[in-house]
């Protein structure tokens, strides 16, 4: 209903007085001609979205009026601007609409049918650039129950589409969700970060109500390294079960490719899958055992032709479209950091030609934004600020050498992510390392990696666990602190990871 009013509307603003001006605790002369705009607004909305006005819906029309008048009773101003902090939770997230150079387009692919109605707008927390990080996203979605075959494959589907620069998009939930995300935040290890690919968790609720707790973890790394959390719902929203079915066609229209891992013949994810294949996007299954329900509903995907078998989870180059650095573009009221900012000067001066040619776009301020803050003072995002940000194009960066040298007005030596990949004559060069002096869960995971070598075991997080659930159940409860704790130890040099596999540095003592 309110997507149809606004689509007829001259803008949200006119929408806004009309609503307050039709309160029915206005005078008649006053609230009488405001609700026959409004009436006018939302039967120009509907024929504009190719349908017909009936007598039924305009009465639930005029129901859902009297809700928006309640609501607009308990805000705590009826002032727009004056509302600001309260929309963005005291600054502390984004809130986009349409017209926000960060709004992902292809959302507007939900409007194609005349029963379906993309987002109005979206909160956000993290970086609203990752939205449109990647032209063409890719989806993974399972069952929350996955074993650890669906789990690999997610994990593995993720953390290869992230390093080839690709945004991962999927649902922030336990099981699949939570392997997706951890596999494209453990792209970065080894690599640098300028070339490794974002991921955004869209949820059913408001971003007050994230959940799992038990992904808190999860979700802190997410907004740390550059992703997104996003829902269209107001920061309180409860998300209740026919919300879970909402967010999947967000989750659909924003991916280009979308891969079920893992499901049953009734799962939230076949849900995603028919949004998917409504909106004609690629969709991929994973072929499982025949004797496991957990496999169903992605054989009968296959087997009705609605998906395409995946053949190996190694590659994302088959499925994807090509290797690309995430394309960060700027945001008005987002301030990009200093370190950035300066690696942007050193490619503009390594690629002279790249940086005219691209000059001028990069220059002009972005029109039509809905300024929802900037990360000015103390990581809060207050509204009306804004500012340029242009970033490297790929030829800028490629062509640009590495740089590890300090930058003018730092206070010492860039700090990077290690390249794990360094030859072993350099990694001899190195002290060695003893274990007894790393922190105690790092210690038990040195155990564990010694302990499925031991079984002759490739050294997968899935092993790990398995592992873990028979010595260190407690310690190691769940796949997420088995990728955290091998993370850490990648940064310490204590494990190599080579392909899907880790093993225990040479410097290990």
């Amino acid at each position: 209903m309110m997507y149809a009013t606004l689509k007829g509307a001259g803008s949200a603003e006119s929408l806004w007085h009309a609503l307050a001006q039709s309160h029915p605790s206005h005078p008649s002369e006053v609230s009488g001609p405001a609700l026959a705009r409004i009436d006018r607004m939302f039967v120009n909305g509907i024929t504009r979205w190719g349908r017909s006005v009936t007598a039924d819906m305009m009465k639930t029309f005029r129901a859902s009026l009297s809700s928006w008048h309640n609501r607009m009773r308990d805000l705590p101003s009826q002032d727009i601007l004056h509302l600001a902090d309260w929309f963005t939770a005291d600054g502390t997230m984004w809130l986009i609409g349409p017209n926000h150079p960060c709004w992902p387009h292809q959302l507007a692919d939900l409007a194609i049918r005349s029963d379906w109605a993309p987002p109005l707008c979206l909160w956000i927390r993290g970086d609203p650039r990752a939205l449109t990080s990647c032209a063409k996203p890719i989806g993974i979605v399972g069952s929350r129950d996955v074993n650890e075959y669906g789990r690999f494959v997610a994990h593995t589907m993720a953390e290869q589409a992230a390093a080839a620069g690709h945004l991962v998009v999927s649902g922030g939930a336990m099981g699949t969700d939570a392997a997706a995300h951890w596999g494209a935040l453990n792209a970065l290890h080894g690599r640098n970060p300028a070339n490794v690919g974002k991921t955004v968790a869209v949820f059913a609720g408001g971003l007050n109500h994230i959940g799992p707790m038990r992904n808190r973890t999860l979700f802190e790394r997410i907004e740390a390294q550059g992703g997104a959390l996003i829902s269209e719902h107001c920061p309180d929203t409860i998300p209740e079960a026919r919300r879970f079915l909402l967010r999947n066609r967000i989750i659909a229209a924003l991916s280009s490719t979308l891969v079920v891992a893992q499901a049953r013949l009734r799962s939230g994810a076949l849900n995603t899958a028919g949004w998917a294949c409504e909106l004609m996007r690629e969709v991929y299954a994973v072929p499982g055992d025949i004797n496991q329900p957990s496999n169903a509903g992605c054989n009968k995907m296959i087997s009705d032709h609605r998906a395409i078998l995946l053949c190996a989870a190694t590659s994302t180059d088959d499925i994807c479209h090509e290797r690309h650095q995430p394309t960060m573009a700027a945001c008005p009221g987002f301030a990009v950091k200093t370190e950035d900012a300066h690696d942007r000067q050193d490619d503009a001066t390594a690629t002279p030609a790249a940086a005219s040619s691209s000059g001028d776009s990069a220059s002009s301020p972005a029109s039509g934004a809905i300024k929802a803050g900037s990360r000015g003072e103390a990581g809060r995002p207050p509204l009306g600020r804004s500012g340029t940000g242009g970033q490297p194009t790929l030829a800028q960066a490629t062509a640009s050498p590495a740089r590890t040298r300090a930058k003018p007005g730092s206070s010492g030596v860039r700090r990077q992510v290690p390249d794990l990949r360094e030859p072993a004559d350099a990694e001899m060069q190195l002290p060695p390392i003893d274990v007894s002096t790393l922190p105690e869960p790092q210690r038990l995971m040195v155990g564990l990696i010694r302990e499925c070598r031991r079984r002759h075991l490739i050294v997968t997080p899935d092993a790990l666990l398995k592992v873990a659930r028979e010595l260190a159940d407690d310690e190691i409860p769940d796949i997420g602190t088995v990728l955290s704790l091998l993370g850490a130890l990648e940064l310490k040099g204590v494990v190599d990871r080579k392909a899907d596999a880790a093993a225990l540095s040479s410097r290990v003592r």
